[in-house]
């Protein structure tokens, strides 16, 4: 039985990350420190005694190593595709047999070379600008992040960017597949496989047509919203320096001016959307929904820890109403007006 690897391990972190958003929401007081230090770190650390087997952490300043790592790799596979598609060249080999791990020899052509031609320009327009923000915007304390978390950031732009051509058409035939129909004795058949992925003529061609306004606005709030994301971070670093731009301090203070003055989780907002929109102009992939939901629960854990951990507890607010993304219970998914105490 055939296997997606991708779909599987983005499943797994959905329900993992359910199972501790609701020991965090309903037990988090009888966990131990073991298991809360898994999926809690910086301003959202729980409190307590210390671990029995201390967990292996590395510095949160380390975020930057993903998009180290995610920005050439968008960028690399947008150009192969680029590549392919304009009859440049073909797809690399080793990328087909990548591809035929990850998603299984038997996967669809379901995605249309101008939709993932689009999704590849937004998703490295955004690995980089989340390069830019991580080496030149953001200021890191010195706190440190759970093992776990580090190399769940590689698993998901590994599965993310895999996933904008694994099912895209062109990129579902692997070499090693076609040359199994040898041993069928069909080689009619296996000429015109052989024909499809080495002649110029008969590769797919992009066709910008096919784009629709769905597409183009979903492509201009993927923009937005990633800005926004740009500007907030911005703001939280400034909170950290003086007029003069210089660092005096790595407290976490509460944010004012933009989206700030709205919702309490503009971050967690804005990479939602950024995702949302990408699952639109993906529609017909049958993998990116998975991806979708991982980063919808993941991005909720947290906004749930930082709304209690640091807007409840650490500030300890007066009064003062705002306007939160998503209601204190999971189940409550429209905008709700909630009195932060």
């Amino acid at each position: 039985m055939e296997v997606n690897l991708v779909r599987a391990i983005f499943i797994f972190n959905s329900i993992t990350v359910t199972i501790l958003g609701l020991l965090d929401a309903f037990a988090e007081t009888y966990l131990p420190i073991a298991i809360t230090s898994t999926y809690r770190y910086g301003r959202y650390a729980a409190e307590g005694k210390a671990a029995l087997i201390p967990p292996i952490e590395v510095p949160k300043r380390w975020f930057k190593h993903f998009y180290e790592f995610a920005a050439p790799l968008s960028t690399y596979t947008l150009l192969i595709t680029l590549r392919f598609y304009l009859g440049v060249g073909n797809v690399p080999v080793n990328i087909l047999q990548i591809l035929d791990i990850l998603f299984g020899v038997n996967r669809q052509s379901l995605v249309s070379p101008e939709h993932t031609t689009l999704a590849l320009v937004l998703v490295t327009i955004h690995c980089w600008k989340r390069f830019y923000e991580t080496h030149y915007v953001s200021i890191f304390s010195n706190v440190k992040i759970n093992l776990s978390h580090y190399i769940v950031g590689f698993v998901h732009y590994v599965g993310t960017i895999s996933c904008l051509i694994g099912e895209s058409n062109g990129f579902f035939k692997g070499i090693l597949l076609i040359l199994q129909n040898q041993k069928l004795g069909n080689y009619f058949e296996l000429l015109i496989n052989m024909t499809q992925i080495f002649c110029p003529g008969s590769r797919p061609i992009v066709n910008w047509n096919g784009l629709t306004y769905i597409d183009y606005s979903c492509s201009i709030i993927f923009l937005w919203a990633t800005y926004k994301q740009l500007i907030c971070n911005k703001i939280l670093s400034n909170l950290r320096k003086n007029k003069k731009g210089e660092t005096v301090t790595l407290q976490h203070k509460i944010p004012k001016g933009d989206l700030f003055e709205y919702i309490s989780s503009p971050l967690q907002l804005s990479e939602i959307l950024v995702y949302l929109m990408l699952t639109i102009i993906l529609r017909n992939s049958q993998t990116f929904y998975y991806i979708f939901l991982w980063v919808l629960l993941n991005q909720v854990r947290i906004h749930r820890t930082l709304q209690n951990q640091v807007f409840v507890f650490s500030f300890k607010l007066t009064l003062q109403t705002k306007l939160l993304f998503l209601g204190s219970n999971w189940s409550t998914w429209s905008l709700v007006v909630r009195r932060v105490i």
